[in-house]
């Protein structure tokens, strides 16, 4: 199974032998250029109800996340309200514990909120992935109408897929992301000569994120050229500037403060996909 991904690598990477000669520069400004492109793609091709799909798809993910969560809180502030009564008893302190119920509930609600925050990225990634898999085919048809640029996919075969990358890349940042900050925060605290990788500790994190919304985007891309998920990813980091180029907008899409998981998934997962598979297309033809 490696060696027939690898095998398929390599022949992709011969249709886009011209891409080596390419700096990375000049592939992330192709990335944002073919972001910019998508919206008129979009509205010229007649895929505009896809911005509704997605929209629908989006809402409904975050509203189920949003009662998981809930429930958690709620049995988590149950649990420890139980103990701090416990630990109180009888007593005459009736007004400290209820100010600890109220302090404590009040930092549960924002465990909570910064949770949904935080993993929004992943949900998007993952819970989203049957909606972004239609999208690419719908798209990749109308790719195909004009050129033989991709391959005709089972959307099932395709869907699982899609789903095996998703994880993939998910766990893969989250171990890196894990790493990065030991290094750069953790050991530090204990080696105070290194305190310059804290200072740089949020560039590098905003750099990670930035390529792993890249890399989830063109893996899209990648599947409609006949990759696998680890062939996709090894294609991601060999063209990184072209990953950087076009998961800028998605990581700035995701980050629009209270909006992010509304324009997230329509301006940057939707967008940033039809990038990269027009710019997949437009390379191939090149070569």
């Amino acid at each position: 199974m490696w060696v027939l991904a690898a095998n398929t690598f390599q022949q992709v990477g011969l249709n886009f032998e011209g891409m080596k000669t390419v700096s990375v520069l000049r592939q992330f400004i192709l990335g944002l250029r073919h972001y910019a492109g998508a919206f008129s793609f979009i509205r010229q091709n007649g895929l505009r109800h896809w911005y509704g799909i997605a929209l629908v798809g989006t809402l409904a993910i975050m509203l189920a996340v949003r009662e998981v969560l809930s429930a958690g809180s709620e049995r988590a502030s149950a649990w420890l309200m139980q103990a701090i009564q416990t630990a109180w008893g009888d007593e005459p302190t009736e007004w400290i514990v209820q100010g600890i119920e109220g302090t404590a509930e009040g930092l549960l609600w924002l465990l909570a909120l910064w949770l949904q925050l935080k993993f929004t990225k992943f949900i998007v990634l993952v819970a989203l992935n049957p909606v972004f898999a239609l999208a690419t085919d719908a798209t990749a048809k109308v790719i195909r109408s004009e050129q033989r640029a991709f391959v005709e996919q089972d959307w099932k075969r395709s869907l699982i897929r899609g789903m095996c990358s998703a994880v993939l890349l998910v766990l893969l940042e989250f171990a890196l992301s894990i790493a990065l900050f030991l290094c750069c925060v953790a050991l530090p605290f204990f080696v105070p000569a290194l305190g310059i990788l804290t200072l740089i500790f949020p560039l590098l994190s905003g750099l990670l994120s930035i390529w792993f919304y890249g890399a989830a985007s063109l893996d899209y891309a990648w599947e409609q050229l006949g990759l696998g998920a680890s062939a996709g990813l090894h294609a991601s980091w060999k063209y990184r500037g072209l990953a950087l180029g076009i998961g800028l907008p998605f990581f700035a899409a995701m980050t629009i403060p209270v909006l992010g998981f509304v324009t997230g998934p329509l301006f940057g997962g939707l967008l940033c996909i039809v990038a990269g598979l027009t710019v997949a297309s437009q390379l191939q033809e090149e070569q």
